[in-house]
């Protein structure tokens, strides 16, 4: 791609990875996958990697340049497609495998969006560091939030590896992590978690019984068990937080504020 004068993007956020030995623990997991998306082709090594150890690849990416050359790039590529977006995710569903190196600034959508509009079985994501570290977050900790509650009630999440900054072009200023995401039964429907996390995270260190009153009314109180309600938000476990919007029913698609 390098050739081509495609360069990494400062603007989005693009960190490309080059290194094989991390490649090569991504087309380990995916390997005879039957179909995989991949999100951001990037400069392509990635994706020349993994088209050979699986049966179909689709592939997409934003950046125009990259649209111009695939046809060029791609040559004797049979079981490649190339889609190109504007940002948002294609609109494909039933996928075995998500492959994405995320842009560190839209981590939280890409993964937000992947989870409420596609059906994949696995992801396997790079991302940063820091952000692994919320999604695989127990209760009650540092690293806790709205993002590992998502995630945790809509998938089972392993950190694979490390990354260190010299594995990418250009190099970022913070370590990366690749980690995989096995889809398993919602605990709940994930566009009420959304717009419930949404509001109570703002206020994690609050007491539930405050919280709640606060979007939903002092009324609503009386419809959470008394072994959830007086703990403080960042305390509650995906499961523990479903159980409170079950509870709650419609409040949560008609708050007070």
């Amino acid at each position: 791609m390098l050739k081509y004068g495609i360069r990494p993007s400062k603007r989005l956020g693009q960190n490309f990875m080059v290194d094989e030995r991390y490649i090569g623990k991504i087309v380990k997991i995916v390997n005879g996958a039957e179909t995989v998306l991949e999100i951001g082709m990037g400069l392509g090594d990635l994706t020349s990697s993994i088209r050979n150890s699986v049966n179909w690849l689709i592939t997409c990416d934003l950046d125009p340049k990259i649209r111009h050359v695939y046809s060029d790039i791609s040559v004797g590529w049979g079981n490649v497609d190339f889609i190109s977006c504007d940002g948002r995710l294609p609109p494909l569903r039933g996928v075995d495998f998500v492959v994405s190196n995320i842009p560190y600034a839209e981590t939280s959508r890409i993964i937000t969006a992947l989870l409420t509009k596609t059906s994949f079985k696995s992801a396997v994501l790079t991302l940063q560091k820091e952000v692994a570290d919320r999604l695989i977050a127990l209760p009650g900790t540092e690293n806790y939030g709205r993002l590992s509650v998502m995630v945790q009630c809509a998938a089972d999440v392993e950190l694979i590896d490390v990354v260190p900054p010299t594995a990418f072009i250009p190099r970022p200023k913070v370590y990366s992590a690749i980690i995989k995401m096995n889809r398993k039964k919602e605990c709940i429907d994930l566009s009420l978690l959304e717009k419930f996390t949404g509001k109570v995270f703002t206020q994690p260190n609050k007491v539930l019984r405050k919280v709640v009153s606060h979007f939903y009314g002092k009324e609503a109180v009386q419809y959470i068990d008394v072994d959830k309600i007086d703990k403080r938000v960042y305390e509650l476990s995906p499961s523990e937080i479903a159980a409170i919007i079950n509870a709650l029913g419609n409040r949560i698609l008609l708050p007070l504020r």
